[in-house]
């Protein structure tokens, strides 16, 4: 255990020089699983499967690991890290594939990651507060996207955080991952919280089915059903008859 914590803990010299390693392939790295994911080839049961394996299950199950927060878990993460240095730069995915439009500065560096990308990347990314932080959180989180921790390594330590991504389903690539091999295939933690429907205020409209980008709501006679919830908290926030809250 102690030689993990001195492999893959938050300061640990192998650790960084990984996730270094990784930031200077990150965008060629993504732009390669954007055009699998897209491609006929992938139609076939066998090669999707051996990618799976290969490639995204390692990946996202050991080495960039996802944790959605919803607004208010946001916000005292990020008062948590007080005092500290937040980075904010184009969106990775975004970069990789050119697909998307929706706005490019939205990948906010933390801890490690701050220095390993101001320092490879010094003109794409730039310092900012943690007002500044949450202001582009609130605006990325009305307009549909997800506000999702990524941690690298971590294996046996949960506070290998490095950037909060803010993910739209159609132009990110772990939630384009999840949409095409299935929630219950692709690996995303959950957040503190969770949403909890009131079932007499919903009206069964389908906005948070539609608004989920985790797969996680359905409806059943009418009403608003949650299978795994990761905690986002767009359907809370859309929700016009405010039948839904996380709890």
């Amino acid at each position: 255990m102690i030689f993990a914590h001195v492999v893959s803990g938050q300061g640990a010299k192998p650790r960084n020089f990984l996730l270094k390693a990784y930031a200077r392939r990150e965008v060629s790295l993504l732009k390669v699983l954007f055009r699998l994911l897209h491609s006929p080839l992938m139609r076939n049961r066998l090669v999707s499967s051996a990618v799976y394996l290969a490639v995204v299950r390692p990946m996202a199950g050991y080495g960039i690991t996802g944790t959605p927060l919803a607004p208010r878990d946001l916000e005292e993460f990020v008062e948590g890290l007080e005092p500290s240095r937040f980075a904010v730069g184009p969106c990775r995915c975004r970069k990789a594939h050119g697909t998307c439009d929706h706005a490019m500065e939205t990948d906010i560096y933390i801890k490690s990651g701050v220095d390993i990308w101001l320092g490879l990347f010094p003109d794409e990314y730039r310092e900012i507060t943690a007002g500044e932080v949450l202001e582009i959180c609130r605006r990325s989180h009305s307009e549909g996207m997800a506000q999702i921790l990524y941690s690298h390594l971590d294996i046996v330590s949960s506070d290998n955080y490095f950037v909060i991504c803010n993910c739209c389903a159609d132009g990110c690539l772990p939630l384009l991952s999840l949409a095409f091999y299935g929630a219950e295939s692709y690996p995303f933690n959950s957040g503190p919280s969770r949403a909890f429907v009131e079932y007499d205020r919903c009206e069964g409209c389908r906005t948070c089915v539609e608004v989920c980008p985790f797969q996680a709501r359905y409806l059943k006679d009418g009403k608003s059903r949650i299978l795994d919830c990761k905690g986002c908290g767009l359907c809370a926030t859309n929700c016009p008859h405010r039948a839904t809250m996380m709890v």
